[in-house]
């Protein structure tokens, strides 16, 4: 594998911001126009227009010859997740705070390893374990389960976070010949067909033209985001580009000002904090314990 050059790190770095940047205003765009058509129209029309842009990546990297691949069982049980993922989500995000919703799913990770100890039977040292507990004390902190605070929303945010956490250990087994591109081919176009299912049952209304320029928007953002995505990861490695993902909840908080009106108050500033400093550590030791690996015996 050849070595990086001093500037990879930093690009990888910078396109993981762009990344998140898009990412977030994709999220912002849907909130938008999110109380002025059905749910399931919603998430038609912007899974339908990514699965065509996602589609031209595809034609332009040369993969469309995997096309097969989508319905191998990993594949299909991945974008079911997602499918779920991405309706709890978008019910969440006109309901609750966008940089509070955000922080919350910065837990993955760590809800990751919470599930691999679980169901996998993985051991996890004790400096792991008190990352994932403060992570959780951070959720906690912003959702505050309390008879006069916790609503239903922020059950679907702590359940979104499990579901992305599951799709992630599914991810990884995934065979590495399927394109990356594929996948989220599959992603968009299941995710785009559960709308379709919903929004027969809840109906269609009229489209306004800003209404279709938000989601086309929208579309564009999230597949920018994600081309972005795995140029990162091309570029970098996971510990190493780690601090970089958390910038989507500074941009959440900004724009969360700036177009609803939102203001995270103190606990939740501080529930952020410890979010965000148990994931940093926790991609430390992640990358600390691969270079003990590598280390010869």
């Amino acid at each position: 594998m050849p070595s990086q050059t001093p500037a990879q790190p930093l690009r990888a770095g910078l396109y993981m911001v762009i990344a998140m940047a898009c990412f977030i205003l994709n999220d912002s765009c849907i909130k938008i126009i999110g109380t002025t058509l059905p749910l399931g129209q919603i998430i038609t029309i912007r899974g339908v227009l990514s699965v065509l842009v996602v589609a031209l990546i595809c034609a332009h990297q040369g993969v469309l010859g995997s096309l097969p691949t989508l319905f191998t069982p990993k594949v299909l049980a991945r974008s079911l997740l997602d499918v779920a993922g991405t309706f709890l989500f978008l019910t969440a995000l006109m309901h609750m705070p966008l940089a509070n919703l955000t922080a919350i799913l910065q837990s993955v990770p760590l809800a990751v390893v919470l599930v691999s100890v679980i169901f996998l039977k993985e051991k996890v040292g004790m400096r792991r374990t008190v990352a994932i507990v403060t992570g959780f004390l951070g959720v906690l902190l912003i959702v505050r389960p309390t008879p006069s605070t916790f609503t239903i929303y922020e059950l679907l945010a702590l359940g979104i976070v499990f579901i992305l956490a599951f799709r992630d250990l599914i991810t990884k087994r995934i065979p590495a010949h399927i394109p990356t591109f594929i996948i989220a081919l599959a992603n968009a176009s299941f995710v785009a067909l559960g709308g379709i299912i919903f929004g027969f049952y809840q109906g269609f209304l009229a489209v306004a033209p800003w209404q279709f320029g938000l989601l086309a928007a929208a579309a564009v953002l999230l597949a920018t985001g994600y081309v972005f995505m795995v140029a990162t990861l091309r570029l970098g490695d996971l510990s190493g580009t780690a601090p970089f993902r958390y910038s989507n909840v500074l941009f959440a908080i900004i724009l969360g000002m700036v177009f609803f009106g939102e203001f995270p108050d103190a606990l939740s500033y501080a529930g952020m904090g410890l979010i965000i400093a148990a994931g940093l550590y926790a991609a430390h030791r992640e990358a600390m314990l691969g270079k003990a690996v590598k280390q010869p015996l």
